[in-house]
């Protein structure tokens, strides 16, 4: 879950995850390990090799998933 979360945390624009770190009151790196706990089939999907998304569908997706909105639909 580490490795995930540190790859995740790398490649996730900085703003974005400070914005929900302010929110729920925690680091940047934690809110990568909560996406990565709560949703490993999407993490998954990023980084399986042949996957290919761009950085817009990753924010869209990382900001659909922290919104826990039951209509959402990932890109990734």
């Amino acid at each position: 879950m580490k490795k995930l979360s540190g790859k995740l945390y790398i490649i996730m624009p900085l703003a974005i995850m400070q914005h929900f770190a302010e929110q729920k009151k925690v680091n940047e790196f934690e809110i990568c390990e909560m996406i990565v706990k709560q949703n490993p089939e999407w993490v998954n999907r990023l980084f399986d090799n042949e996957t290919s998304y761009c950085l817009n569908d990753l924010k869209h997706d990382f900001v659909g998933l922290m919104a826990n909105d039951e209509h959402f639909l990932p890109r990734i």
